[in-house]
C-alpha cells in the first residue's frame, strides 16, 4: 500500500512541472514566480497602510530595540536545540513511534500526530504567524525609511508556508546598522509577543472556562454482565441513578450504596437502562477456586446482588460458602498473597 507520503511528494513533483511549464510559456502572471515546489506570490499592496501604520516611530523604535535583545535569545536558543537534536539523532540513530521521518514534516495526514481534521487550524495559525512576523519587518522597514520593493507569500505547491518583504537594495544599503538591525530582529519580536498572548489566553480565559462534563465515564463492560446485557459498554458516561444526577465516581458510588439491587441508569446520550445488579469476580488469583467472570449469588446461604449486601454477609466470618454460577465454593475470608520464590517470605511456614 502506497503510503500518504509517497502521495505527497508525487503531487509535489507533479506540481513542479507543471507550474515551471506554465511559467516558462509565459502564462503566470509576472506577480507570481516558480522555483521548484516553491511559488512565490509578489504584490504592492499595502504600502500605504504600513506608512500609516509606521507614524508612531519612536514607540516602534523602542519595542525593536527590545526585540533585538529577544532575537539574540532566540538565536542562542535555536542554535542550541539544533545541537541537541543532532546529538539525538546519533545517540539514537533507530527511529521509534514518535521520531519517525515523516513526523518532522508539519502536514496533516502525513504527521500522525496531525490528522487531516486539524489542517484549517494549523493553516490559520501559520498565516497568522506570517502576517505578524512579515508585516513587522515591513513596519519596521517603513519606520527606518527603507523602500519596499514588493511583499507576498511563499507556498509549498498551495500550501502557505511562508511570507516575504523584499526591501529595496539601495535603500537598505544606505540605512545604518542599528536600522537595518532592528528591521531585521522586528519578525522575531513580533512572533515573540504573539506567543506570549497566546499563552496568556490559554492559560487565562482559555482553561478558566473549560470544566470537566458531569458524568462516570465507562471504561468498559465484562460480556455477559449486567451492564453489558444492559447495552452499557466504553465509552458511556453515566450521569444518573435511579433519577437522581451523579457528577463523579464518588457520588456513583454513593448512589449505588443506598439503591436496590435493580436500578434505572442515566446515561449522557439520553438513554435510560434498566440493570439488575450482581456480584461479579472481576479479577481472580490463577488456580484459584474463583474464575474472573463467575457471578457471586449468595454467601452462606443469603442471597447477595451488590457489593454492600456482600460485604455485610462476610463480616465477622474466617470462612464463606460463596453459592457461584459455577458451582458452591468455600474458602477463607482474607487476603490472598503471592510469595515470591525468592522472597523473605520464601521459607515461612
Amino acid at each position: 500500500m502506497v503510503s500518504t507520503l509517497v502521495w505527497v511528494l508525487a503531487g509535489l513533483l507533479a506540481y513542479t512541472l507543471v507550474a515551471t511549464a506554465l511559467q516558462t510559456w509565459g502564462i503566470l502572471p509576472s506577480s507570481v514566480r516558480v522555483s521548484g515546489p516553491i511559488t512565490t506570490i509578489h504584490t504592492q499592496r499595502g504600502k500605504r497602510f504600513l506608512d500609516w501604520l509606521a507614524t508612531p516611530k519612536r514607540l516602534w523604535r523602542a519595542w525593536a530595540n527590545v526585540g533585538v535583545g529577544i532575537a539574540l535569545v532566540v538565536m542562542v536558543g535555536s542554535f542550541a536545540a539544533v545541537l541537541l537534536s543532532a546529538v539525538t539523532i546519533f545517540n539514537q540513530p533507530e527511529s521509534t513511534v514518535i521520531t519517525q521521518p515523516q513526523d518532522a514534516l508539519v502536514i496533516p495526514g502525513v504527521n500522525q500526530f496531525l490528522p487531516l481534521s486539524v489542517a484549517p487550524e494549523i493553516v490559520l495559525g501559520l498565516l497568522v504567524g506570517l502576517v505578524v512576523h512579515e508585516g513587522g519587518h515591513g513596519l519596521l522597514c517603513r519606520v527606518e525609511d527603507i523602500d519596499i520593493e514588493s511583499m507576498g507569500l511563499a507556498l509549498l505547491a498551495v500550501i502557505p508556508m511562508g511570507a516575504f518583504v523584499e526591501p529595496d537594495e539601495e535603500s537598505q544599503a544606505t540605512a545604518d546598522r542599528g536600522d537595518r538591525t532592528r528591521m531585521f530582529a522586528a519578525g522575531v519580536t513580533n512572533n515573540f509577543a504573539i506567543t506570549v498572548l497566546a499563552f496568556a489566553l490559554l492559560f487565562g480565559p482559555v482553561v478558566g472556562s473549560i470544566a470537566v462534563a458531569p458524568g462516570v465515564p465507562v471504561s468498559g463492560a465484562l460480556n455477559g454482565t449486567p451492564a453489558a446485557d444492559a447495552g452499557i459498554d466504553r465509552g458511556d458516561v453515566i450521569t444518573g441513578v435511579n433519577g437522581d444526577r451523579v457528577a463523579n465516581a464518588s457520588e456513583f458510588d454513593a448512589a449505588l450504596a443506598d439503591a436496590d439491587r435493580t436500578v434505572d441508569v442515566s446515561l449522557q446520550d439520553g438513554n435510560t437502562t434498566t440493570v439488575r445488579r450482581s456480584v461479579i469476580v472481576t479479577s481472580a488469583v490463577v488456580d484459584g477456586p474463583l474464575a474472573t467472570g463467575t457471578t457471586i449469588e449468595g454467601v452462606n446461604g443469603t442471597t447477595v446482588g451488590t457489593e454492600r449486601a456482600f460485604h455485610v454477609a462476610l463480616e465477622n466470618r474466617t470462612t464463606a460458602r460463596l453459592a457461584t454460577t459455577n458451582g458452591t465454593v468455600t474458602l477463607p475470608v482474607g487476603a490472598a498473597a503471592t510469595v515470591a520464590a525468592d522472597g523473605p517470605f520464601a521459607n515461612a511456614s
